[in-house]
């Protein structure tokens, strides 16, 4: 599917690959992930210590979700290039770029934590102390502000531009955007699991649009498409007499 000697068809199949591929990684990964979002830290902790291999595994899968939503994200830029210069697509693609980065911000505080219980030895009660102090502090805002404008605002734009372009059904298009909302208010791993089941069902119809595409049509400009007129009622013929 991945032809290297030509770079239109490699462009559209890799970006339909990683429009399916990076919900697939994220939707995995909040399965395999231990339920570890503790108020008390210590409990947090120790449920990072009974669960050390699903943690670490989940956290690796997170990142590389990231990842692939950077390439994914990269190649929605490409698809949504119209003929009036940036389009609503490829500011949500370059939101979703940022988006995808803070994965690797998410997977360094998690690297932390598994360490505090992979080494023996340590005061596990201090860390405890030491994470509820540190939690949420000002220095950390950037990666929540990437977070609300890159995977937020970025699907909500996606959702809109593929509805204004008719790329994908409007339901593909309302789950894009449901699974951005939820994103956003949603907390706990079952919601997490549920939120990007949801957006499997958007991106992964979009990636699967792009992968039908013909390299014509991978090409072509994209341009607003307005709904079709409705068709007027036949004029009735005039009474012959």
């Amino acid at each position: 599917m991945l032809k290297f000697s030509d770079a239109r068809s490699f462009g559209r199949s890799l970006t339909g690959i990683c429009l399916i591929g990076a919900p697939v990684l994220f939707l995995v990964a909040s399965i395999v992930q231990p339920d570890t979002d503790h108020k008390n830290k210590l409990r947090e902790l120790n449920a990072i210590a009974a669960h050390k291999g699903t943690y670490l595994a989940s956290g690796l899968l997170y990142l590389l979700a990231g990842i692939v939503l950077i390439a994914a994200a990269i190649g929605v830029i490409r698809l949504f290039r119209g003929p009036r210069g940036v389009t609503l697509g490829q500011i949500s693609g370059a939101l979703l770029v940022l988006g995808g980065t803070v994965s690797f911000g998410w997977y360094a505080l998690g690297a932390a934590e598994y360490e505090m219980v992979n080494h023996t030895g340590l005061d596990r009660t201090a860390l405890a102390t030491y994470l509820h102090k540190a939690d949420s502090p000002g220095s950390m805002a950037p990666l929540f502000i990437l977070f609300l404008l890159g995977v937020v605002l970025g699907t909500i734009l996606l959702a809109i531009a593929s509805r204004r372009v008719r790329i994908v059904p409007i339901w593909a298009s309302v789950a894009i955007a449901a699974a951005g909302i939820l994103g956003f208010f949603g907390n706990g791993k079952g919601v997490q699991i549920v939120d990007f089941a949801i957006l499997l069902v958007g991106l992964g119809a979009l990636g699967w649009r792009a992968l039908a595409m013909s390299d014509e049509e991978w090409e072509a400009p994209r341009e607003r498409t307005a709904p079709p007129a409705a068709t007027p009622p036949p004029t009735p013929a005039p009474a012959s007499t």
